[in-house]
């Protein structure tokens, strides 16, 4: 069910990457440009509120930085949330787990250091 933490977070992403497509089975929203980012709020682990899921290759490619480090700032901000997040086992990619309004910030503040174009 969508909440407030995850509404900030969509709001946060959208000022980053435009405009998502909501998700088949309304779960959550895809933003496909400058790579795939998804973010959901259902099928989370327990405690969390919103989680974001990200392909680290088109991503990184699209930022013209390495895979490698994409993966560290992700491993960074997931170190600021300290949540555990579920696994998509198809896509495997790497997620951020929110809680609260406050990981949201902490999160969205580190990922704008290095994604703003």
């Amino acid at each position: 069910m969508e909440n407030a933490v995850y509404d900030q977070a969509l709001t946060a992403l959208k000022n980053l990457f435009g405009t998502p497509r909501p998700l088949v089975n309304k779960g959550g929203a895809r933003f496909l440009r400058n790579g795939t980012i998804t973010i959901y709020h259902t099928e989370l682990a327990p405690g969390n509120e919103a989680e974001i899921a990200f392909n680290v290759h088109p991503l990184a490619s699209a930022y013209r930085i390495t895979p490698a480090v994409l993966t560290s700032l992700l491993d960074e901000c997931r170190y600021l949330t300290g949540k555990p997040t579920e696994t998509n086992k198809v896509q495997n990619w790497p997620r951020i787990g929110f809680a609260t309004e406050e990981d949201v910030t902490r999160v969205m503040e580190k990922l704008s250091a290095v994604l703003v174009k």
